[in-house]
């Protein structure tokens, strides 16, 4: 039992039993490795699904935004407790309300990812989403706010479990998967490719969405994973290369063998946390 918005919330542990056999989907052959459906996220388009054969099965391009749309109520509801005397009758009030707009601009995004997760999980039976670095986008200040108010992580969240409730899979491609710069043609990578082009160009003659040809790449995932060649950085999980000094290196007072600060650049300056 927890108080949260000035509302009590109960919570009850039971068990359920499992969904019912006409809602799962039908099981597939063992050799049947075909129909898998990507999905890519975005701003723009909350969510583009596909086949690898091209075909665009899913556009979610109306998201409701409450963060946004909502926002300068949120600065006044903020005001307002700023100039009320800390501990009055008057601020507690002041801050529950503030309280019971963000649970309902949090309730509304939930509300809307719930819709989507299981508009795809009732459909399709294979979905394939990309591994999103969302903490390390949110470091992004100009694309910050847009990308905590779309909520990619609790959407990815919501759509495992329920698809896990019908018997499907959800299959996750690798984080440094080219997904978006992949030519879903011929293969070939558009290095060049920024945020603010939405249409893909390839050399090969083939022009399609920006968002519907990261969601056909995505598809062709589970069949090409094995092929995939991973960057040899230590978080893409690659080859990884020990650079090591000589022994006995006088650079290194510290120990043979070490880096101190100064060589790593990590050292801390007294004018970056001032």
């Amino acid at each position: 039992m927890t108080f949260r918005a000035c509302q009590w919330w109960i919570s009850l542990t039971v068990e359920a039993s499992d969904l019912h056999p006409n809602h799962h989907h039908r099981p597939r052959q063992p050799d049947d490795a075909d129909r898998w459906v990507g999905i890519d996220r975005g701003l723009s388009v909350f969510a583009v699904a596909a086949t690898s054969d091209g075909t665009e099965v899913a556009r979610i391009d109306t998201m409701p935004r409450p963060l946004t749309t909502r926002l300068a109520g949120q600065r006044r509801l903020a005001k307002s407790v700023s100039r009320k005397q800390k501990g009055s009758r008057n601020r507690q009030r002041a801050v529950a309300k503030l309280g019971r707009h963000h649970h309902r601009i949090a309730n509304i995004r939930r509300h809307f990812a719930h819709q989507v997760a299981n508009q795809l999980v009732k459909t399709h039976d294979r979905l394939v989403i990309e591994d999103l670095n969302v903490t390390g986008m949110l470091g992004n200040r100009r694309l910050a706010r847009a990308i905590g108010d779309a909520g990619w992580a609790d959407f990815a969240r919501l759509l495992v479990y329920k698809q896990g409730w019908r018997g499907g899979t959800v299959t996750v491609a690798d984080r440094w998967y080219p997904s978006s710069k992949r030519c879903s043609a011929c293969g070939a990578i558009n290095a060049d490719l920024s945020l603010a082009d939405r249409v893909f160009f390839c050399g090969c003659g083939f022009r399609v969405d920006r968002d519907r040809n990261a969601a056909i790449n995505l598809a062709l995932w589970p069949t090409m994973q094995q092929d995939f060649s991973r960057s040899p950085d230590p978080r893409a999980g690659g080859r990884v290369t020990n650079v090591r000094r000589r022994e006995g290196a006088d650079r290194h007072p510290a120990g043979v063998g070490e880096t101190v600060p100064v060589d790593a650049g990590t050292e801390v300056h007294a004018t970056l946390v001032a």
